[in-house]
């Protein structure tokens, strides 16, 4: 095949550089458009349960220096039963800051107002750890003896119930009457201590699915009467097992058709254990009535997530093929080319508190590409790559906002019988290597205007960046440029590099109370070159656009969902010789059904 390269006629040969880009930036933008996919059909819920009104209020600290106080040396607990003794240390956090630190009352004397304070606070400590159920209580007991001691009532569950009544799907039950669902969502079960954390993982996971909905009461046990035991009653529906979408945008690139339609099939709760599958089909519509050898292309998609308790289980596939016609020296030929990308990730629910959320992630990828010129395969631009990635996303909530951080760690292995790329022969790049990456996204809501009738605002920045430990291949280069990273510019040229940032910023106004909205945004990238032999050969290295847009959903009849989102943006900054500056308009149309 080696000799095919040699073979070729000087006018072929010549536009291998070329062909080469051509072939990059499709790669580059098909992998943005798949992350965009990605993200609009996967739902992310959030389920936040506000467990204040169950708090104690705070005792007024006033002490009265006249009545009796008691020498305090030793703090501890006592429980009523056994189950609850075995489960008692689960709350020892709950008195660290009394024993221990500034806040420390080991040694003061303590009147009956001081008492009632520390057990508010060892009671709030324990419900702010999501333990809403469980109290601390005050027995009898002679505290001449320097050792008060405080009874824990563990908030045991009894039983777990469901509520399907109000479901237009027919909702699967195991042997013990419960949804099937509740087995694999649910990381807690009759018998455990109550914790509304678990029980937040538990509803986001039912939540997951589109078509259903969940939601809780916390009832007095049917079976016991014994102090803090209680049942779960969950309300849980499902409207139905599928969704249809259509969909039309203008992302497509010229040169292989612009204008892009999509059809996706979406099957909610295939397995009847919150999962989602989905499949999704597009094409150029340029190509619909003129020859298929002028310009075209098309892309499927497969997605599947399972959602076990405090796991996730992520899995896609896309296949991507394209071609266009290219003018050469004498005459004009098709270059074509396909790729394949596979992933698989597995994240874990490592922390949750009130207000954050840790996972621990990991997962491996496989990547292919194959380009032709005229149908004869250009073996040097065969490219393969596999390897694998790990590390973790924080998200926290400072009241109505929310910031979201993701950190990882990508490494190239020769796995799945990856091929060297041609790059590495000359530390041009390679695609064994470890690259960095970091995403932080800030979402802040605010109202302004008149008190009786203001106005929603919400401001969104999106941060974004790499760092290759080596010169990469064009594949996992950064990329900026175009509507998903730097708005303003239309995406047929952009500026690419090993290492690279990018800021992403809007801010939106709702028109009224109606589902439409405003938005303006600036957006910024910068990226580089890990060798400057490379750096100095790119014709710039940032990028500054801004848009302005508008966006929303229509519900013309029931079961029927219309969104889009139109814009158009103008170039701030480009490096010379980039491009004329021109305004770059967009365009996306979606129907759900």
């Amino acid at each position: 095949m080696l000799a095919l390269g040699i073979l070729m006629t000087p006018q072929v040969y010549a536009q291998t550089d070329p062909n080469r880009q051509i072939a990059n930036d499709q790669i580059q933008r098909q992998q943005q458009q798949d992350a965009a996919r990605q993200q609009a059909l996967i739902p992310d819920p959030q389920v936040k349960i506000d467990t204040s009104s169950v708090a104690l209020t705070a005792v007024a600290n006033q002490v009265d220096h006249n009545a009796p106080c008691f020498p305090i040396q030793q703090i501890g607990y006592t429980t009523l039963d056994s189950q609850a003794l075995k489960d008692v240390h689960r709350f020892d956090f709950a008195l660290v800051p009394t024993t221990h630190g500034k806040t420390r009352v080991l040694g003061k004397c303590l009147g009956v107002a001081q008492i009632n304070q520390l057990v508010s606070d060892v009671q709030n400590r324990i419900i702010e750890r999501g333990y809403a159920t469980t109290r601390v209580v005050v027995g009898n007991q002679n505290l001449s003896t320097g050792k008060l001691t405080l009874t824990i009532i563990p908030g045991y569950i009894d039983s777990i119930q469901a509520d399907t009544s109000q479901s237009k799907v027919t909702i699967p039950t195991n042997r013990a009457g419960l949804p099937t669902t509740f087995s694999t969502a649910l990381p807690l079960q009759a018998g455990d201590i109550l914790n509304i954390r678990d029980l937040e993982t538990g509803l986001e996971n039912l939540k997951r699915v589109p078509t259903a909905d969940a939601d809780f009461s916390i009832v007095p046990s049917s079976e016991n009467t014994a102090p803090g035991h209680s049942d779960i009653l969950i309300e849980y529906t499902q409207n139905r097992k599928y969704r249809m979408g259509l969909g039309i945008d203008d992302s497509g690139a010229k040169a292989t058709g612009k204008y892009q339609g999509n059809v996706t099939l979406s099957l909610d709760n295939p397995t009847n254990h919150n999962d989602l599958f989905y499949a999704t089909y597009s094409h150029d519509l340029n190509s619909l009535g003129s020859s298929r050898e002028n310009k075209h292309s098309d892309n499927y998609a497969l997605g599947y997530v399972l959602p076990i308790k405090h796991w996730l289980l992520n899995a896609t596939h896309s296949h991507y093929t394209y071609d266009q016609t290219v003018a050469g020296a004498t005459q004009d030929y098709t270059y074509s080319g396909k790729s394949d990308t596979t992933n698989l990730g597995l994240s874990h629910l490592a922390h949750r508190d009130a207000k954050s959320k840790t996972y621990l992630n990991a997962g491996g990828f496989v990547k292919s590409q194959h380009n032709y010129i005229d149908d004869t395969e250009v073996d040097v631009q065969r490219r393969k790559i596999a390897g694998w990635t790990a590390g973790f996303s924080h998200d926290i909530s400072f009241g109505t906002n929310q910031l979201k951080t993701q950190f990882s760690y990508q490494r190239g292995t020769g796995a799945f019988n990856a091929i060297t790329p041609p790059e590495s022969l000359f530390n041009e790049g390679t695609a064994r290597t470890g690259i960095y990456k970091a995403n932080a996204n800030l979402s802040v809501p605010f109202k302004l205007g008149l008190p009786k009738a203001p106005t929603q605002f919400s401001y969104h920045a999106a941060l974004s960046g790499q760092y290759a430990e080596d010169a990469l291949v064009p594949s996992e280069r950064m990329s900026i440029g175009g509507r998903y990273t730097v708005r303003g510019f239309d995406g047929e040229r952009t500026l690419s590099g090993d290492h690279g940032v990018l800021l992403r910023q809007d801010l939106s106004m709702a028109l009224g109370s109606t589902p439409h909205a405003m938005y303006i945004g600036v957006d910024a990238g910068h990226v580089a070159m890990k060798h400057k032999t490379q750096d100095d050969l790119l014709l710039g290295h940032n990028l500054v656009g801004a848009a302005i847009g508008l966006n929303g959903q229509f519900f013309p009849i029931t079961k029927l969902a219309m969104s889009y989102d139109v814009f158009t943006g103008y170039p701030i900054s480009q490096p010379k010789g980039f491009g004329d500056k021109d305004w770059a308009s967009g365009f996306s149309l979606n129907l759900e059904f």
